[in-house]
């Protein structure tokens, strides 16, 4: 291969993170990233146990030796049973494929509809992979809208219909964003990227609602488990859609790229993490019936079994130590000493991740922004969340966004606000020097 070919372009928003990070400390134990998109909060060591003992049984049956899974309409009907309980709607297996995580599944839908024509009408901010997949497989993105409904049009136009991606929470600001009100598109995209957040476990009725209006012969729902179990090397989420083209090509894309086409424990990983969702909606005294409910459906599906009735009870009080962190960061984030100031209209709701405003303006944001990271303080901001420059002035104009991971260990979000607050006001040069003129023993010991 000629290692002297370019590398493939890519999205406004990953060549903007590359030039911010360009520089940049690296070093985790002189670093601290406020707004990377992960879960910080320690996965539940009661899930990792199931999973291990998943695991064993899957090498020891053969099922992780075979080529194609071995009941893989009764895992897609078991979801479809468990799923649809929870969002009141009726599922059919053949409504369900599973895909190798959320960004699997962003990018294979937008795949197919490039292929046929759509415009997509995106979230700003938004996850990278919507702008990435979007350029990568040509589908014109033809507006951008903002939390509170504007519009931006960006000028491209599609050849065919228009698709309305939605993202329920956003996975940026924890906000839902209100609908747009424009005619019915011709395709939605909604995704959910988590259910839990600052005030313990969300009762889906946002969702439910949302779900409600959908036709899935025009429209895809995707939901992962990852962010909310703290397992993003789990790659376990679903597509459901009643759309034949798209079932068909996310069907030939498994066929042509994996020679197993089957993915046993994310699967059953996800079929733990909706009943668990049913669980964490519900009064604490319906636990035993909603546990019964979600084994009996894995038996008769002569599916691996699904944790017990106590084991349920851990990780939903695991998940809700996860959200006492989520709402003790988040309230020290909206503190008046804070560097940082919530925007109205933003305030998270679910999962771990929002957006702040910086108090004290900076008189060129991004290169400030660049120069924190130079000096061990990396910050994500508006321009790496999807979008064009273009976009986020028409949007946000003047916005100096930072998003924040509400799921820090508190003594590093706490030191991470600290440094902040420092390099915000005229103390960030006199620091910059003094760090050129100190010997390194004496830089690490003011970090």
């Amino acid at each position: 291969m000629d290692d002297t070919a370019p590398s493939p372009a890519q999205a406004d928003c990953l060549t903007a993170f590359a030039a911010l990070r360009d520089g940049a400390d690296t070093d985790p134990e002189t670093t601290i990233e406020l707004g990377e998109g992960c879960n910080r909060f320690p996965p539940s060591p009661d899930l990792a146990r199931y999973l291990s003992a998943l695991l064993d049984r899957f090498i020891r049956d053969g099922t992780l030796s075979a080529y194609s899974g071995r009941h893989p309409a009764s895992t897609r009907g078991a979801m479809a049973e468990l799923l649809g309980s929870h969002l009141n709607m009726h599922l059919d297996a053949s409504d369900i494929f599973f895909t190798r995580g959320g960004t699997e599944a962003i990018s294979l839908t937008i795949a197919h509809l490039a292929a046929t024509g759509h415009g997509l009408v995106m979230p700003l901010p938004n996850y990278y992979a919507f702008d990435q997949a979007a350029f990568r497989w040509g589908a014109p993105v033809t507006a951008y809208y903002r939390h509170d409904g504007a519009l931006h049009h960006t000028g491209a136009v599609s050849t065919s219909g228009a698709c309305l991606v939605e993202v329920l929470p956003n996975g940026v600001t924890g906000a839902r964003h209100v609908p747009l009100k424009q005619a019915r598109p011709d395709f939605t995209l909604l995704d959910v990227p988590f259910q839990v957040g600052t005030e313990g476990p969300q009762p889906a009725a946002i969702l439910r609602d949302r779900v409600q209006d959908l036709d899935l012969e025009t429209a895809a729902l995707i939901l992962t488990a990852s962010k909310d179990l703290s397992l993003p090397g789990l790659r376990a989420a679903i597509v459901v859609t009643r759309n034949k083209a798209l079932l068909r090509h996310l069907g030939s894309d498994r066929f042509e790229r994996m020679a197993m086409t089957g993915d046993p424990i994310g699967e059953i990983a996800m079929l733990f993490y909706v009943s668990l969702l049913a669980v964490a909606d519900a009064p604490s005294e319906q636990t035993g019936k909603l546990v019964q409910i979600a084994q009996d459906c894995a038996y008769r599906a002569n599916l691996p079994a699904l944790p017990d009735e106590e084991t349920y009870r851990r990780v939903r009080g695991h998940l809700t130590s996860m959200s006492e962190r989520f709402r003790r960061n988040a309230l020290t984030l909206a503190d008046p000493r804070s560097p940082l100031r919530p925007i109205t209209g933003l305030e998270p709701a679910t999962g771990y991740s929002t957006f702040a405003e910086l108090r004290a303006p900076q008189e060129d944001f991004l290169d400030w922004v660049a120069r924190c990271g130079r000096s061990g303080l990396q910050l994500n901001p508006t321009v790496v969340h999807g979008g064009t420059s273009m976009a986020w002035e028409a949007l946000y104009p003047g916005g100096q966004l930072l998003r924040i991971n509400l799921s820090e260990a508190p003594v590093t979000f706490d030191r991470g606000l600290s440094l902040l607050r420092r390099y915000a006001t005229n103390q960030f040069e006199q620091e910059l020097e003094a760090r050129g003129q100190a010997s390194p023993e004496q830089v690490d010991a003011d970090r």
